[in-house]
């Protein structure tokens, strides 16, 4: 006997869906996807009180909601009510568990608890692991909360040697006697869910249930796919899909929708597993070196080629989240100032009793997945998103410094992250700087914690897995406006991408010495055309002196170079002297300045005899005679400066990435590469001050 034809298999239906919008965003796009998305998605939702469902939003996304239409939560704090809505609760700002410390961990489950509490009246029993990235010590972690459950991606479960029959339902795991309820989240439903037609899915139902008996279904995954992925606008509410299927999935009296809790209240789990750390698989694919990524990309096309993807899918994985803090060494920068700032304030509030609530509430912020990997969407590219992770860091250490009656240069040498090389960490009253003698002695990090900058922030170009795609694809055959998931898609934002697939041999640090036997040209430093020695790739020695650094070349293939580094008492401001000998031709000092709009009357360069349509960051080109340039963003209020103590030949040019997004490849500018450039002979001695105010 089939479904719905007067059987009584169980055929439950758990739908959930997860809002998010990063820390940092822009505040357009936040409004746009409320509107487009969010409150309209809600809205419908709000005319069908029989539809069940779960919902999680995110803290960043819960903040802007109630400083712009609180009535949203008055909303959905109704459905809660009247038994329409369970709400799912998780980290505030959406962290990744496994890279952060536990004292945070619980800070941040406790944010969302108390919220959930406050503002719709219920404490969620469920909680949203972010990018589904799973822990085996996350049990123990989220335990003190009393949380039942989380939703993880089937493939979790199919990696621990679960049939397709054993994912309808719900697992019990433990760490430490610390028990958790897991439910496989449907894959078929994750990519049929609003693209497919709705008796698509009613038919999965259908057929599952007739082959497996009683089933769970549960679907959980981003809710902008209903109105913000490209083309779902029109397809989820003007052609009227969401509304279509939410009728069907009523009309059909053998489907019944659940909360995750109470099905776990009448269901047993189906028995207890053991996960290992992961995510969804694409997300596997991402986190993999450029080259393993494109192998493992291939394999896997050649296994859907023969038709046996079904078949070798539970044993085809990648790499773990963690991997993009290897992939991505300004990631990991970030993450590892995150930690410290953590112990920091820790220890801080432990040893003098001080109430640190509001730098641990900018620490969380700092905390948020978005910026610190890549994959179908910008990540880390976007300069915006780790803009606004420097910004909460810098405000949670400037109020530890406050707290700490910080009034004299402060150094600290170590590995702090986690290199197997030291770092030198140097703070003043006023700026926070990272000085790296594994590198030539460069510096990776130059911020001004009055104004919550960094003007150091800039990526490398690196390869990506999917750059091959760009540099095969015939741009003059592109584009159809069907509706597919962001998963299928090849597409360009603009043309001529493929000039700028140009890669970085080196970590776009400053205060670094190029060696060039004639004098380059700024387009051959752009598009990587010259042949030179970068010193940031040998270590440099080191030593300590009061407020300076003072670091030479010796035990490497380079000429004698010595290079002071000393941080004023107060300014945020940086003197470096240099004497080189024994080299004959050009050195170069480089820096990498993010200054964000590259092409903005806001955003410009200051160089006497730069004309000012000539001034834009996205320019490019040299002047002879310079002691000083300036970059000024004047929508932050800073400006960055380079005073020399001789005339030197300046070159810039802009710094683009190409990498690709829910809408297609697209070009992102990184920042400024300036270069000071002074003729040798046999020996130069030379002062420069660098200032960020």
């Amino acid at each position: 006997m089939l479904v719905g034809e007067g059987n009584s298999v169980d055929c439950n239906f758990i739908f959930c869906l997860h809002n998010h919008q990063p820390v940092g965003n822009f505040d357009h796009v936040f409004e746009w996807a409320y509107n487009d998305c969010y409150r309209k998605t809600l809205d419908l939702l709000y005319q069908y009180p029989e539809f069940k469902f779960a919902i999680h939003n995110t803290g960043p996304l819960l903040e802007w909601i109630e400083r712009h239409d609180p009535t949203y939560c008055d909303i959905l704090a109704q459905m809660v009510q009247r038994g329409q809505v369970e709400i799912i609760g998780g980290g505030f700002y959406e962290p990744i568990f496994s890279i952060i410390s536990e004292d945070d961990i619980h800070g941040q489950l406790s944010l969302m608890q108390s919220f959930c509490k406050k503002r719709f009246g219920t404490e969620p029993e469920g909680f949203w692991t972010a990018e589904r990235v799973w822990d085996p010590d996350i049990p123990q972690l989220v335990y003190d909360f009393k949380l039942q459950y989380t939703l993880l991606d089937d493939i979790h479960f199919r990696y621990a040697g679960i049939p397709e029959s054993g994912l309808y339902g719900y697992y019990i795991t433990e760490r430490l006697l610390r028990p958790l309820r897991v439910f496989p989240i449907d894959k078929f439903l994750r990519y049929s869910i609003p693209f497919k037609l709705p008796h698509e899915t009613i038919d999965y139902f259908k057929r599952q249930c007739d082959k497996y008996g009683n089933c769970a279904f549960v679907y959980g995954d981003d809710g902008e796919k209903f109105g913000v992925w490209p083309h779902t606008y029109q397809w989820v509410f003007e052609e009227k899909w969401l509304q279509n299927f939410i009728e069907a999935i009523l009309k059909e009296d053998f489907i019944t929708l659940v909360h995750p809790k109470d099905y776990i209240k009448k269901h047993p789990p189906i028995d207890r597993v053991y996960l290992t750390q992961g995510s969804y698989y694409e997300m596997s694919e991402w986190a993999l070196p450029a080259e393993s990524a494109a192998e493992l990309v291939r394999i896997h096309n050649e296994i859907k080629s023969a038709g046996r993807e079904a078949e070798f899918y539970p044993f085809l994985k990648g790499g773990v989240w963690n991997n993009f803090l290897n992939k991505y060494h300004e990631s990991n920068a970030i993450n590892k100032r995150t930690l410290y700032l953590s112990r920091e304030i820790t220890s801080l509030e432990m040893k003098t009793g001080k109430d640190l609530s509001q730098a641990k509430i900018e620490l969380y912020k700092a905390q948020c997945n978005c910026a610190y990997w890549h994959g179908l969407f910008g990540g880390i590219y976007l300069t915006h998103l780790r803009g606004a992770l420097y910004e909460h860091i810098l405000e949670s250490e400037e109020l530890v410094c406050k707290a700490k009656k910080l009034h004299t240069p402060e150094i600290v040498t170590g590995d702090f992250r986690n290199e197997g090389k030291d770092q030198i960490f140097i703070r003043n009253k006023s700026c926070s700087i990272v000085v790296n003698p594994a590198f030539g002695t460069s510096i990776s990090e130059f911020s001004n914690r009055i104004k919550k900058v960094n003007a150091f922030d800039v990526i490398a170009r690196r390869k990506e897995a999917y750059h091959h795609l760009l540099a095969e694809l015939n741009e003059d055959e592109l584009n159809n406006d069907t509706v597919k998931s962001i998963h299928d898609m090849v597409t360009v934002k603009e043309k001529g991408l493929k000039r700028y697939l140009v890669y970085d041999s080196s970590r776009r640090y400053s205060c670094k010495e190029l060696l060039f036997t004639t004098m380059p040209s700024a387009e051959e430093l752009m598009f990587n055309t010259i042949h030179y020695t970068d010193c940031s790739q040998y270590p440099y020695t080191y030593a300590i002196h009061n407020n300076s650094i003072i670091s030479d070349s010796s035990g490497n293939p380079l000429p004698a170079i010595t290079k002071i580094i000393h941080v004023h008492d107060t300014d945020p401001a940086i003197s470096v002297h240099y004497t080189i000998r024994g080299f004959n031709g050009i050195v170069g000092i480089e820096s990498n300045v993010n200054m964000r709009a590259p092409h903005a009357k806001e955003c410009h360069y200051i160089v006497d005899g730069l004309a000012q349509e000539e001034s834009y960051l996205d320019s490019m080109g040299q002047m002879n005679n310079i002691t000083r340039y300036a970059i000024t963003d004047d929508i932050r209020n800073v400006i960055f400066s380079v005073q020399a103590s001789r005339t030197a030949t300046l070159l810039r040019y802009p710094i683009y990435t190409v990498s690709q997004s829910d809408s297609g490849f697209e070009k992102n500018f990184q920042g400024s590469c300036v270069m000071l450039c002074f003729e040798v002979a046999d020996t130069l001695e030379l002062d420069l001050i660098l200032s960020l105010e």
